[in-house]
């Protein structure tokens, strides 16, 4: 990806980061409107949205070199486990962003 490419589409990503956080304030909103069956499918909208910040975030270090995209390994590849709640693929990706941004950093240090 060229240097032009790659600031055109971490300014796009910048975009669907904004768009995502406004997504899940409407639907914490919603959330506490509804219940039963429809609050089942509020909260399961917002576990599938908390997936898509935290992968967006993860391409988005990626193209910049912070964290390493996964080698094609069609023997070793995950899948998504839906019985727990959270595709298991997040959580790896959460903890290599935790651990290049410096404001998680500053967090962990301030609160030992």
């Amino acid at each position: 990806m060229s240097a032009g490419e790659q600031a055109d589409f971490l300014a796009a990503m910048s975009k669907v980061a904004d768009l995502i956080k406004s997504t899940q304030a409407a639907l914490q909103r919603a959330r506490t409107l509804c219940h039963g069956q429809v609050f089942d499918e509020v909260d399961l909208m917002s576990k599938r949205l908390y997936e898509l910040k935290v992968k967006s975030e993860w391409v988005a270090h990626a193209v910049q070199g912070k964290v390493e995209l996964p080698k094609a390994d069609a023997k070793g590849r995950q899948t998504s486990d839906r019985r727990l709640g959270l595709d298991r693929r997040v959580a790896g990706m959460k903890k290599q962003l935790i651990a290049v941004l410096p404001e998680a950093k500053e967090r962990k240090s301030s609160s030992g």
